[in-house]
């Protein structure tokens, strides 16, 4: 017990006195500045927030200029490994070895040492979790024999999936030594990146909410790299990157949870690029992420058990009937859209079989139609019997007597006809 409350007093003396690790509200108080969604221009070569699901841009700026993309690489690297495991080439439970050349790799690092053994599973989550260079080139070796031979499957890849502008030199994002040339592509093409991996291989998002690696008998303990993971509930991925020519970028997804009969649930994705310090990073992208899930939901329009509205059939063995749409519909929609229903009903003759169509409804969202559908009768109706239609005049008779309205010209052919 008494080792579990020095572990975590360690981690939070590290965290406090750690800038590179301090995020989040804290940074935005001792700071004394409010940012807003207007200066995220001022701070990030690109970013973009869009709905992971479609595509669909929300927010963006410059997002069609190649940047280098640092550690946001090894999202492909974990493709790259994912599909071989599929194939059955590899095994999440193979065992590597880690040899000396691995122990050189710089930079972010699972502190790997020679002759140690982790499995396929383990270094994946190194990579993910805590960026871990050295992980991330042992699985390109154990892949494909040499990162070199990795490096040429992960341009294929990027290839096949329409990253055309996409360039890797290496598995893990570092600079190349001795060349001033880095991993690249657009910020549209990691987006087009994190929606393919994340729609193939969900279970990266398992592995994005890992808290911490910590492995007791080598004495390691680090904390994910993902910043918001530890201040928002709904972000559960994605990927963080540094260099010194990248800069702070971070690739984050997030779903927002539906509410039964109003709502589906939402994943975005939000992406920003190149900022220059690490805690305006932090504090931007939380901004980002927040206007996402403050001004946007996935609603539900059209539902074909909810009744649109309610016809009346004077004539009609059933007066009333509720009618629905043909085809559901759902739309992102941001808080401030107005969306109307415009109904074109037709003129219908009794009777009428059940699932008829009687009708259109559009949907407009602010002054534009964004989709229509049938309306559909899932009843039968038909014409009422004489007596049912003169029992009906006779109720209405009373009720205008009631209501003080007697002396009023009735019309019976109104009933009759």
């Amino acid at each position: 017990m008494r080792r579990k409350y020095c572990l975590l007093l360690v981690v939070l003396i590290i965290i406090i006195a750690n800038p590179i690790l301090s995020y989040g509200k804290g940074t935005l108080e001792n700071n004394n500045k409010i940012y807003t969604l207007g200066d995220l221009k001022k701070v990030f070569r690109s970013y973009i927030l869009a709905d992971y699901e479609t595509g669909e841009i929300l927010e963006e700026h410059n997002i069609e200029e190649v940047v280098e993309i640092a550690s946001i690489s090894k999202l492909m690297s974990f493709l790259v490994v994912m599909d071989k495991i599929e194939e059955g080439k590899i095994s999440l439970d193979d065992i590597i070895k880690i040899d000396k050349d691995t122990t050189r790799i710089k930079g972010s690092s699972f502190k790997l040492r020679v002759g140690e053994e982790f499995t396929v599973r383990e270094l994946l989550e190194a990579a993910i979790v805590i960026s871990g260079n050295d992980a991330t080139y042992a699985l390109a070796k154990h892949v494909a024999g040499r990162e070199e031979d990795f490096v040429i499957l992960m341009n294929e890849k990027a290839k096949e999936i329409g990253l055309n502008n996409a360039v890797f030199y290496n598995s893990t994002g570092l600079p190349v030594e001795g060349k001033d040339i880095q991993n690249k592509m657009t910020t549209r093409e990691i987006l087009k990146l994190s929606q393919y991996i994340i729609k193939n291989y969900p279970s990266i998002l398992d592995i994005c909410q890992i808290k911490a690696i910590e492995v007791k008998d080598r004495d390691f303990f680090q904390i994910n790299t993902n910043p918001l993971l530890f201040e928002i509930d709904e972000v559960d991925g994605l990927k963080t990157g540094f260099t010194n020519k990248a800069g702070y970028s971070y690739v984050s997804t997030f779903n927002k949870k539906g509410k039964v009969g109003e709502t589906k649930d939402l994943r975005l994705i939000a992406i920003v690029m190149g900022a220059k310090d690490l805690a305006e990073r932090n504090q931007l992208a939380k901004v980002l992420v927040e206007h996402g899930l403050n001004n946007f939901s996935h609603r539900i329009i059209l539902d074909k058990e909810i009744p649109l509205k309610t016809l009346e059939f004077s004539k009609g063995d059933i007066m009333e009937v509720e009618v629905f749409p043909e085809k559901e519909f759902s739309k992102l929609v941001k808080k401030d859209s107005k969306i109307t229903l415009i109904f074109d009903i037709d003129e219908i003759d009794l009777p009428i079989e059940k699932n008829s169509k009687v009708g259109k409804v559009y949907v407009k969202e602010n002054e534009k139609i964004v989709f229509e559908t049938g309306v559909l009768i899932k009843e039968d109706v038909n014409k009422a019997k004489w007596y049912v239609l003169l029992w009906r005049f006779i109720k209405e008779l009373f009720m205008m007597e009631e209501s003080g309205k007697v002396g009023q010209e009735i019309f019976l052919p109104h009933y009759f006809l």
